[in-house]
């Protein structure tokens, strides 16, 4: 019988499904997402990828889900009624912050307001020094009373973050047990246990975001597993975290702030696989769904990851793929401001009611509508599976947008896709240009249902040369998920100057934290000999504010260990800030250790058979382009072969995606079916319209 395991990610309009076979066969299946209840699309999903291929239930070996119930919860905010609870003298550190001051000059810049309001902030009697020692030991009694004071004010989750407890977490461990005493089934986070790093704020702020999404995503998993359980698929769940490794669900319900970045996640996963595979070592992904664009770096086959960062405003510290994200996707509305001018989104039409085109109760002017309009996308998606009502679409954009703005319908559908794509370039920008990388030495890798729509020209706006399409890129976020390893990140507080370092301290402090790594992955089934252990450390020069992330070996820690950190900590501070102070003493801050699960794939992506090196084509149809209406070829995915050429503009059809090549860029079929397009520069690209191809 064939077994298969599953990746699953939902995104904002469709929920992806991708199984591979032991023998590395892969399958793809999509279906509109539930934003009401997540788990009813993902068990659509799996289903209909089974019933496609005439498999029961117990062919599932195992789940991989990639969610974003813990980012929708903040989005939205949505999330439990929480309090927090803090050392006597403390409780405004959650609304102080930080000084730092990103919109300086932004007349009409407003502070996030805290998740948790002043009211439901209370002091505890305790004090940690900040070298361990326990100056005043917790009052249990009066916590207990604290506890049932917030209970009854209607709290549904605590958080606890006291004063040191990254170098001594006692009383913290204190503060649980009392809490557990008054209210035994009330979610509580722990400071300790969530982040056991100095800096109070971004500890604090980071035990609250858990608190926040905590329960919500507590539910939600055991809603999935019910349903799937009800269903016969008893196979393991795991979830995707922010950091690019999958963690068990029942990790995944406590630790619940290492799922913000869960949904984008995947992707990137896959690109950096995609990377090792191919001559593409540097890639920039671009991941374009329904409601958002997310971008990321691939360099040298490795993808960035941070220790730090903010989500919707709010200062986050724990290991997470280095992401920016921007409204801007499918279901983009177009809409016009006070000034007359087009706009297109953050707002968007989301899965219900979607896009006017969907026939699902749309009223307003999205991106899709505009490439229903113009051509880009056919009159048929999934296979077949839905329709598009393209006269509604243009119905729609001429009263709302058209007919103000004294423009044909095409005018404005064109124009909807250019403020689109310039959203898209900047946040391209952000992640390239203004961090030193220049991105016409990599290659731009789009994915989701609408990367491949407008990747072409964003790469032409970038002068990037290359544009890499892999296969089913609507499902590349869930093929991701199966080629991410278990992964678990500890760390732990280290602060010594350079005179004050013992190494003989350093070794015995990765040593636990590996032990404590080991019966983790025992008990998510990871053999020893199967797991990879990697040692960094936060360093900083004395007396600086922030520090860097130099990983080391992971031999015992000696001497020359040391000299290599100091020399590499100053390579990479040139690098990042374009000086070193070799002769300044250097401060440790922060032990990390990433635990990673090995897995064998070698099966995935499998090479395709060789063509004749001219493609099947399936038809011809109008498509607006630059201006004009021009004959463009149409191509199956499926029918195209390796070593197949061809020249814009065309479109390529499959289900879940549909790829546009522009007038003069050239595209070829890889060894491994991926699509790579040579682009053409704006002026061979306009001539090639102008002569019709």
């Amino acid at each position: 019988m064939v077994k298969l395991k599953l990746g699953v990610d939902v995104g904002g309009t469709f929920t992806d499904v991708v199984g591979i076979s032991e023998d590395g066969q892969v399958f793809y299946s999509k279906t509109p997402s539930t934003p009401q209840d997540q788990s009813i699309g993902v068990l659509t999903g799996i289903q209909g990828l089974l019933s496609q291929l005439s498999l029961q239930a117990d062919s599932v070996t195992g789940v991989a889900h990639g969610t974003t119930v813990a980012t929708n919860t903040l989005l939205e905010r949505n999330g439990a009624v929480t309090a927090l609870i803090t050392t006597q003298g403390f409780r405004d550190v959650l609304h102080i912050g930080r000084q730092s001051r990103p919109e300086l000059y932004d007349l009409h810049a407003r502070k996030q307001a805290p998740l948790v309001p002043r009211w439901l902030r209370r002091e505890a009697t305790e004090r940690t020094l900040h070298t361990g020692s326990v100056l005043v030991q917790l009052d249990a009694d009066e916590l207990k009373k604290t506890v049932s004071e917030l209970v009854e004010e209607g709290g549904e989750s605590i958080a606890v973050c006291f004063l040191h407890a990254y170098a001594n977490p006692e009383n913290e461990r204190l503060a649980l047990e009392a809490i557990r005493e008054v209210a035994p089934t009330l979610p509580v986070s722990v400071s300790s246990a969530i982040l056991p790093e100095f800096r109070e704020f971004e500890r604090m702020n980071t035990t609250v975001l858990n608190a926040y999404v905590q329960p919500r995503m507590q539910h939600y998993i055991s809603q999935l597993r019910g349903r799937l359980d009800e269903n016969s698929i008893f196979a393991p769940l795991t979830i995707m975290q922010s950091s690019g490794g999958m963690m068990t669900a029942q990790v995944a319900a406590s630790r619940s702030v290492n799922t913000l970045l869960s949904g984008p996640a995947g992707g990137v996963l896959a690109a950096e696989f995609l990377s090792k595979i191919t001559p593409f070592h540097n890639v920039i992904t671009g991941d374009l769904g329904g409601t958002s664009f997310d971008v990321a770096v691939v360099q040298n086959g490795e993808v960035a990851v941070t220790g730090e960062g903010t989500i919707e405003g709010f200062m986050v510290k724990f290991p997470h793929i280095d992401i920016t994200t921007i409204g801007a996707g499918g279901g983009s509305i177009a809409w016009l401001d006070n000034g007359g001018a087009l706009r297109v989104g953050p707002r968007s039409a989301g899965a219900v009611p979607g896009p006017v085109c969907y026939q699902k109760g749309g009223t307003e002017p999205t991106v899709t509508d505009a490439h229903a309009v113009l051509g880009r996308v056919g009159e048929h998606l999934l296979g077949g599976k839905m329709s598009l009502d393209v006269e509604a679409a243009r119905l729609v954009i001429q009263d709302k947008l058209a007919n103000k703005l004294g423009m044909t319908v095409e005018e404005v559908a064109e124009g909807i896709l250019r403020v689109a794509n310039s959203n898209m370039v900047r946040a391209i920008r952000v992640m390239t240009v203004e961090r030193g990388i220049d991105p016409r030495k990599f290659a731009l890798l789009p994915y989701g249902g609408a990367g491949a729509l407008h990747a072409v020209e964003l790469a032409r706006a970038l002068d990037i040369p290359t544009v890499v399409i892999p296969v089913a890129p609507g499902n590349f976020s869930a093929f991701g998920l199966l080629v991410a390893p278990i992964r678990y990140d500890e760390s732990c507080t280290y602060h010594r100057h350079q005179k004050d370092v013992v190494l003989e301290e350093i070794e015995a402090l990765f040593e636990e934290m590996e032990a404590a790594a080991r019966q983790e992955m025992e008990r998510d089934g990871v053999t020893e000999d199967s797991v990879d252990f990697q040692r960094k450390v936060d360093t900083r020069y004395f007396g600086q504010a922030y520090e860097l992330t130099i990983p080391i070996s992971n031999e015992k820690m000696n001497a020359e260990i040391w000299e290599k950190l100091v020399c590499d900590f100053s390579q990479a501070h040139e690098q990042s800030y374009g000086f070193r102070k070799e002769n300044d003493p250097l401060e440790l801050v922060t032990l990390r250790l990433s635990v990673v699960g090995k897995t064998d794939q070698t099966a995935l992506y499998a090479e395709g058979s060789r063509g004749t090196g001219t493609p099947k084509r399936s038809g011809v149809r109008k498509a607006f382009f630059a201006g004009r209406w021009m004959d463009t070829d149409i191509y199956q995915r499926d029918d195209l072969l390796v070593g197949d050429t061809f020249t814009g503009p065309a479109i390529i059809e499959e289900t879940g995606a549909t790829s546009v090549i522009g007038p003069g860029d050239t595209a070829q079929v890889d060894v491994r079916k991926n699509l790579i397009v040579t682009i053409a520069d704006h002026e061979t690209c306009r001539a090639a319209a102008e002569a019709g191809k």
